[in-house]
């Protein structure tokens, strides 16, 4: 009997996407050495004949397994950009099991007959379609929390930040990490390959982690100020690295204006 537990399928995101605004990629995950075969059934949900969905079927390929998964990939290209879908495996026993919209059960039918138990990929369109610029293909990126990176400058501290080195962190302590710090690493960072520098987020909240974000229109002071992060962007560009930001926007903390509105108002 297949694990169906193990089975995983999600719509609309890294199992199922636009490559090329024509073509799809779809991945399905199984039990490790669960199923034999993985059959994708697809085709247009408009199109039947006789009454019949036209369902057509394609072999997926198994691409990667780990010690307790086995993932399957295929990729189709539907003639009118619309797609309905669905999952046929295989196990060891030679039983069918079908994996749809509803989830896993086991399958005796054809494959015409799963059209209403399909997933649905409404219009394949370009607009959906990731783009990754070809500077990202080949960059190196270094993460980095800055409050634990490097101290540049002792003034921007916090008045209980630990002596650098001093001891092992912990959750709550400070040692006074800031953009001053990372830029003056930059020469470090270069010369281990890095092109493009991650920064956690650095808006003003009370946390060393920041991701209790008080105001996203400022740079917490004990990391600097809009100068100072200015200063590092010119800095990064003028060696050919790029910098990407933690904007965090679905993070607050139970201090940020937005939460004690609500427990002052409530639904008002």
């Amino acid at each position: 009997m297949m694990e169906y537990a193990a089975i995983h399928h999600q719509p609309f995101s890294s199992d199922a996407y636009s490559y090329n605004g024509r073509t799809l990629h779809i991945k399905i995950r199984t039990k490790k050495d669960d199923a034999e075969h993985v059959r994708l059934v697809w085709g247009d949900p408009y199109e039947y004949t006789g009454g019949t969905w036209k369902a057509n079927e394609l072999a997926m390929a198994k691409i990667a397994a780990t010690s307790t998964h086995d993932y399957w990939f295929a990729e189709v290209a539907p003639p009118f950009r619309r797609l309905q879908y669905g999952f046929i495996l295989t196990g060891a026993d030679d039983r069918d099991t079908f994996y749809g919209s509803n989830g896993a059960c086991p399958f005796a039918g054809k494959a015409a007959d799963i059209g209403k138990h399909c997933f649905k990929f409404p219009f394949v369109h370009e607009a959906d379609t990731f783009d990754a610029p070809d500077w990202v293909k080949s960059t190196v990126w270094y993460q980095i929390f800055p409050e634990r990176f490097a101290s540049g400058r002792e003034d921007l501290s916090p008045e209980n930040a630990l002596p650098w080195g001093s001891k092992d962190p912990e959750a709550h302590d400070f040692f006074g990490g800031d953009l001053q710090g990372i830029m003056d690493k930059l020469d470090y960072l270069e010369d281990l390959g890095v092109g493009g520098i991650y920064l956690t987020p650095i808006f003003a909240a009370p946390s060393n982690h920041k991701y209790d974000t008080l105001d996203y229109c400022s740079i917490d002071p004990h990391f600097g100020d809009e100068e100072l992060f200015r200063t590092l962007v010119s800095r990064i560009h003028e060696r050919g690295m790029k910098i990407m930001l933690d904007a965090v926007f679905n993070h607050i903390g139970s201090a940020s204006q937005e939460w004690q509105d609500v427990v002052k108002n409530g639904e008002t």
